[in-house]
């Protein structure tokens, strides 16, 4: 398998169709055929399903067509470094619920005392974090718990609470434990779905759960237009929204920890483990056995 091949199946997924591709990499079309014949052959397993108009992936090649983009982006961080060595660049993943962190006093003081470095940020859910840093695609992860830490080494930072969010006639101070709004529709993150399930349970009583979500920004969004109650952790909370009442909740089950993760035995890079020594200065835990 070669990065050639990688390219031109990355550029037909991206294209659509086999004769698009061979237009954009400037080839015949029976070449790029015989080229992904080959490849599939190599692999083992088709990796796309040909139609007339477009192309389909496989579940083997929507695997690979993520492999695809993480190994050639690589390379082109690779080929950029190189380049010029005295530019150095920092690959961040951060999900959703970690966004604030970018904020802090700490990482933007960080980033202002290197101006030659460039920051790159990717987001997405813990689970897609934790792949890409296993795939060399990120540096440095910014994650929320509870996430699978094999193959990683975890700094645990604060310990946040979960907050209830949503109009001051549904959340008021005096409702500060989730069985509180048992009888509330409420709007989770997808991520927090099963922990708050379970800890509902344990309470002998179910959550009216009406809402899961991929982010917790859309979670308050819909807290807001459907004047419902939404469930994140504090810091993502917004200091500037004032339509919303939110309150801390005092169940201690549903605390998380926010998590600075790199790969287990890996040579970091001299900004990593510069940035990684800013963390470790701060005051880091140890989380409570789940």
């Amino acid at each position: 398998m070669e990065l050639r091949q990688m390219n031109y199946f990355k550029t037909i997924v991206d294209e659509g169709t086999i004769s698009k591709a061979a237009r954009k990499l400037h080839m015949a079309q029976p070449p790029l055929s015989i080229q992904l014949k080959a490849l599939e052959e190599e692999i083992g397993q088709p990796l796309l399903i040909r139609g007339h108009k477009s192309v389909k992936l496989t579940p083997a090649g929507r695997l690979f067509y993520k492999r695809c983009q993480q190994v050639l982006s690589l390379c082109e961080l690779t080929i950029s470094e190189l380049e010029d060595l005295s530019t150095q660049t920092l690959r961040i993943g951060i999900t959703s619920s970690n966004s604030t962190l970018l904020q802090q006093h700490r990482i933007v003081q960080f980033i202002r005392s290197h101006p030659k470095l460039n920051v790159r940020i990717k987001e997405g859910t813990s689970v897609e974090m934790v792949d890409a840093l296993r795939s060399h695609d990120i540096d440095i992860g910014l994650l929320r718990t509870p996430f699978n830490d094999h193959g990683l080494d975890i700094i645990y930072l604060d310990k946040e609470p979960m907050v209830v969010v949503g109009p001051n006639h549904l959340v008021n101070p005096d409702k500060n434990h989730l069985i509180d709004y048992k009888d509330q529709p409420l709007i989770v993150h997808r991520r927090y779905n099963r922990l708050i399930i379970n800890y509902c349970h344990s309470l002998d009583f179910s959550p009216n759960i009406h809402i899961l979500s991929d982010d917790c920004r859309t979670a308050i969004t819909w807290a807001s237009l459907l004047e419902s109650v939404a469930l994140i952790p504090k810091s993502v909370v917004p200091v500037s929204d004032t339509e919303l009442a939110h309150v801390d909740l005092m169940d201690t089950e549903l605390d998380t920890y926010v998590a600075v993760a790199t790969r287990k035995d890996d040579n970091l890079s001299p900004i990593v483990q510069t940035i990684i020594s800013d963390f470790k200065r701060q005051d880091t835990v140890q989380p409570e056995p789940l």
